[in-house]
């Protein structure tokens, strides 16, 4: 996969306390995992509302039971 440098400003008290956790050397990894997830979550999002709208919400039993796992994160 290529990839590509940025310049981005962030929270210099949020930055510190990733680094401290993972390492100077995992950051921009660390930084690229987040953002993928979170544009999935957003995919996953938008696919849920497009089957709403053509199908209609979840059901209340239905949605119990999904709620009752425990999902990977």
């Amino acid at each position: 996969m290529a990839m590509k440098k940025v310049s981005v400003t962030l929270d210099a008290e949020l930055v510190a306390e990733i680094k401290t956790e993972i390492g100077e050397g995992g950051f921009s990894a660390y930084l690229n995992e987040v953002l993928r997830r979170e544009r999935q979550r957003e995919r996953l999002q938008e696919l849920e509302r497009e089957l709403t709208d053509e199908y209609g919400p979840i059901p209340d039993e239905v949605q119990r039971e999904i709620d009752s796992h425990e999902w990977p994160r």
